[in-house]
């Protein structure tokens, strides 16, 4: 080979592994609780909130690796710097837990309700009446839903949380806890999962009570520039339509998607 086509080889391998360096995949680590369906469905990387950072950061090029941990742990995670992301992020949570990093703007909302069985004749207006009646709501809930809440919880001494949410559904039905408090898709979830695998009857009416309202989320971030792209990106689907989308696939309407 000539001294000049030596060159310009070595030229060209040097371009081509430069641009390689340069659009190499940069991984991104979200840290998402892990009994979370429909929201997040460890089996598969699957779930609304899973496919809303999927869809919006692999377009730039990145790739997503998942963990999902047990609820309160996500913020240990992120605070150690084992994960670069975490989910279901508000102020009072970042407040709380002294987190340091980037918000993103709001991704999507719950709409939590406390549920009880018809039969029962409940009838709550407000967050104090749930005082005086057995609750089991979902891990960290007394510092993430604000002051209200926080403020009945300390009045309760009935009151308690667990990670697994389909634990409270099946806790509801065996009558071991009056009311139970959660997202409505959540608990629409796990009570068709218990009505196909048979082994609770769940068929009793239940009635549910709005009175919590919205539970704005987003993602907290360790690097600005990723939130930036994030936020961007985030705005793009839901112009295209494609957020919605999202939510169609496992509820079949948009109804509870976050509020812009």
């Amino acid at each position: 080979m000539r001294p000049y086509k030596i060159i310009s080889f070595c030229l060209a391998l040097y371009f081509f592994l430069s641009i390689n360096e340069v659009y190499a995949k940069q991984k991104i680590t979200v840290a998402y609780a892990e009994m979370l369906a429909p929201w997040v469905i460890a089996d598969g990387d699957e779930g609304i909130i899973v496919e809303i950072f999927e869809a919006a950061m692999t377009p730039l090029g990145y790739e997503i690796e998942h963990v999902y941990l047990p609820y309160a742990r996500r913020t240990k995670a992120f605070e150690s710097g084992l994960v670069d992301v975490v989910s279901d992020m508000n102020e009072n949570t970042i407040e709380t837990h002294g987190l340091q990093g980037y918000f993103s703007d709001i991704a999507y909302s719950y709409e939590n309700f406390a549920f009880s069985l018809r039969k029962n004749k409940f009838n709550f207006t407000q967050l104090s009446d749930l005082e005086h009646h057995s609750l089991l709501s979902w891990q960290d809930a007394a510092v993430h839903l604000g002051d209200e809440y926080a403020q009945m919880v300390n009045n309760n001494k009935r009151y308690g949380e667990t990670y697994d949410q389909s634990n409270q559904v099946k806790m509801l039905f065996l009558e071991r806890y009056e009311v139970v408090q959660m997202d409505a898709q959540i608990f629409n979830y796990y009570r068709k999962k218990l009505t196909e695998s048979k082994n609770l009857d769940v068929t009793s009416k239940v009635d549910r009570f709005a009175l919590f309202g919205a539970s704005p989320n987003g993602f907290l971030f360790k690097s600005e520039k990723i939130r930036d792209e994030f936020n961007t990106q985030l705005k793009w689907l839901k112009d295209t339509g494609k957020y919605k989308k999202i939510f169609a696939r496992y509820s079949g309407s948009a109804e509870t998607e976050a509020t812009n």
